[in-house]
């Protein structure tokens, strides 16, 4: 798997022919609403031209081809297996609350690893949201409530 994922980031970053095809599949506006109306966002009508437009233009910041080609080969990846993320969060268990926010509409893979993290040590409290890949985005304001409703659990006594 490795050797294939280097392919990738080797040919992505290759001067001329990762060029062309960060250009082809990543950096047009075509591919960018493509993707956040398949996978990146939960409802395609949340997709607006100002979105596309604001991601089209960071696409044209210096050196931005080179991040999905290690966003898409794992090297931005902190860990090399599930069980090793698992055991970053147990190893805050009693040190941090965390709260984990996981979306409905995920994809199928990102949707297990965020399971994965349901009832796990260290997890103070999971919820879910509505929303794909960046409920953030899509859902600020019920992201921003479950956020303020976890901060208020945890940390208002302290205050």
């Amino acid at each position: 798997m490795e050797t294939r994922y280097g392919l990738l980031r080797g040919t992505l970053r290759a001067p001329a022919v990762g060029w062309m095809m960060y250009n082809m599949l990543v950096s047009n506006e075509k591919a960018i609403e493509s993707q956040y109306k398949s996978h990146v966002y939960a409802n395609p009508e949340n997709v607006t031209p100002g979105i596309i437009e604001s991601r089209y233009a960071l696409t044209k910041k210096e050196g931005a081809r080179y991040a999905p080609a290690a966003f898409l080969t794992g090297l931005l990846d902190p860990v090399q297996s599930r069980e090793e993320f698992l055991e970053l969060f147990a190893a805050m268990e009693g040190k941090t609350p965390v709260l984990v926010v996981s979306s409905k509409g995920s994809p199928k893979r990102s949707k297990a690893e965020m399971e994965a993290l349901r009832g796990t040590k260290g997890v103070n409290k999971f919820v879910e949201v509505p929303g794909a890949l960046l409920p953030q985005e899509e859902y600020p304001n019920l992201v921003a409530e479950e956020l303020y409703r976890f901060l208020q659990e945890n940390f208002e006594s302290e205050a």
